[in-house]
């Protein structure tokens, strides 16, 4: 055992680490004869290739989305169309009317007819008649229920002065259009098809119509009824004179057979054209974002892509319709290159094109 611990042992050591050396010499300077150096730069294993898509044919649905509230109509102003003293109301208030029946009678005197007449001494003089006592009526705007009146019984009014309200019963649903959704809503449709959240069947909502409208004053977050105060009334969802700003609004009228209530949100879905079997691309393959743009087409031979311009018609958000400037079966590029995805065609932006 002495001759094993002092001798035996500590030679196999000494092989061990001998061995071990030598593998990390020769891994150390296995590359000094220039092998190494001879092989060049490294080469990247994966070769990045754009991808392209061809040109096709394709049926494209320009449907615009809007989130809308539905509203009651304001109550519409009654102006007094002629000037005098009101003798008596013709209607009260919650009555319903017709547009044109009488709501108040009011009265005013006009100068009679002047006479002529011979004075003592001959000679022709003329005389004012008596004044003459004229009565009007100053009749309903328009169908509803009437409201509370603005003047009293005896009280003098001018012409154009408010005097009570009509209170017409309707609705219209309003929502406010992005700058994409405009673009793409240039093409003028006139009604759309409206969900009321919790209501009826979609159905159709008429006469469409955009303009400016007021992005809003402060009214405390809950509509006015939290301070106290009388309930406010509604606001034309078009009205351009409401202070806050402003946006560009879209609305429609809902029509009186359908039953919704004040305040019901909904979307409106609009259809503002539709092309088929016409030349369609990714909207990504395109740079631009109305009537005109540009595609990047294969090179040939694997040459460098070529920027063509292009004229821009429809998009359902996934495919734009290209009108000029390309052909079926053309290779694009499936991405504009070189673009951040945000630079890139926003779906939203591509509409009629005129």
């Amino acid at each position: 055992m002495g001759v094993t611990r002092r001798i035996v042992l500590p030679t196999i050591k000494i092989l061990l680490w001998a061995v071990i050396a030598a593998l990390l010499a020769y891994i150390a300077f296995r590359d000094t004869d220039g092998s190494a150096a001879d092989a060049g730069p490294a080469v990247p294993s994966v070769e990045i290739v754009q991808p392209e898509v061809p040109v096709s044919t394709g049926t494209v649905v320009n449907t615009v989305e809007v989130e809308a509230t539905i509203t009651a109509d304001a109550p519409t102003a009654v102006r007094a169309t002629d000037g005098g003293e009101v003798t008596v109301f013709l209607a009260d208030p919650g009555d319903i009317v017709e547009e044109g029946d009488p709501l108040i009678e009011v009265v005013f005197e006009e100068e009679g007819e002047p006479t002529t007449e011979t004075d003592d001494e001959g000679n022709e003089v003329e005389v004012p008649g008596d004044p003459v006592r004229r009565f009007r009526t100053i009749e309903a705007p328009a169908a509803g229920t009437v409201g509370e009146y603005d003047v009293l019984v005896g009280e003098t009014v001018a012409v154009g002065d408010t005097v009570g309200s009509i209170s017409t019963g309707g609705f219209t649903v309003a929502g406010t259009l992005s700058a994409e959704q405009q673009y793409r809503l240039v093409s003028g449709p006139t009604s759309a098809e409206v969900q009321a959240r919790g209501g009826p069947a979609p159905f159709a909502c008429t006469d469409l119509r955009t303009g400016r409208s007021a992005s809003g004053g402060d009214d405390g977050g809950d509509g006015g009824a939290g301070d106290g105060g009388g309930a406010v009334p509604p606001q034309d969802p078009m009205a351009a004179d409401q202070g806050g700003g402003s946006s560009t609004a879209i609305a429609c009228t809902v029509p009186p057979d359908v039953t919704v209530f004040d305040g019901l949100g909904a979307t409106m879905v609009i259809e503002a054209g539709r092309a088929e079997n016409v030349l369609v691309v990714p909207v990504t393959a395109v740079e631009g974002s109305f009537e005109s743009g540009n595609v990047w087409v294969a090179g040939a031979d694997g040459g460098e892509p070529v920027e063509t311009p292009v004229t821009l018609g429809l998009t359902d958000g996934e495919l734009v319709e290209i009108r000029e400037g390309l052909a079926e079966g053309d290779l694009v590029l499936e991405f504009v290159p070189g673009a951040p995805d945000e630079d890139a065609m926003d779906p939203g932006m591509m509409g009629q094109a005129g």
